[in-house]
């Protein structure tokens, strides 16, 4: 369900593989919490493969960023489509998490993680 594509002192990013549904909402946090890696780190879920969230997936989200936030820790969610990203900001939930398309990562990642995440995609 996710895959972690680079870690390094200041960052990871991960590739979710699917949709995050009510089905394997739990199963999504589980993975997510398994680092015990993410202090002071900025996380990075990459939703290039994903086009649907329901409510189960959102709140697990919330949960996520939460998770992050005892840790110091920043959630950047990347690559939203544009219904889901409307979705999100009617919702408010663009108030929560720091929402970014691809182009933008170039701000947060250097040319070889760049590549790095790319290769994987």
């Amino acid at each position: 369900m996710l895959n972690k594509v680079l870690s390094t002192h200041q960052k990871i990013y991960f590739l979710i593989e699917e949709n995050i549904k009510m089905e394997n909402a739990s199963m999504f946090y589980e993975e997510f919490t398994k680092s015990n890696d993410y202090l002071g780190k900025n996380v990075f879920l990459d939703f290039s493969k994903v086009s649907f969230v329901d409510s189960s997936g959102i709140g697990t989200l919330i949960r996520c960023a939460d998770y992050l936030k005892y840790r110091s820790a920043k959630l950047v969610l990347v690559n939203i489509n544009k219904s889901l990203y409307a979705v999100f900001r009617l919702a408010g939930l663009n108030q929560i998490f720091d929402i970014i398309q691809k182009e933008d990562l170039k701000n947060f990642l250097d040319n070889e993680e760049l590549k790095k995440i790319q290769s994987n995609r």
